[in-house]
């Protein structure tokens, strides 16, 4: 009999400083498991990030791109 599979789960924290230049922001994402924290200046370094710790599919990562953007600015 196999033994039962437990998913992986990976956290992270992510915050957004909105600079005062409409559209201009900068973040700071964290990987709550490991503690390991990077700043970022564009989403797609977060998502990089992201990918590090889960197996996203690139038209996942691009989808979830085109929302943050949007409600970002």
């Amino acid at each position: 009999m196999d033994a039962p599979t437990f998913p992986t789960i990976s956290s992270f924290v992510i915050r957004f400083v909105v600079e005062s230049t409409p559209g201009a922001y900068r973040g700071e994402i964290r990987h709550v498991q490991t503690n390991e924290e990077i700043h970022f200046n564009a989403w797609p370094d977060a998502v990089a990030f992201i990918q590090r710790y889960v197996p996203l599919e690139a038209s996942q990562a691009n989808e979830s791109e085109v929302g943050s953007t949007d409600a970002i600015t």
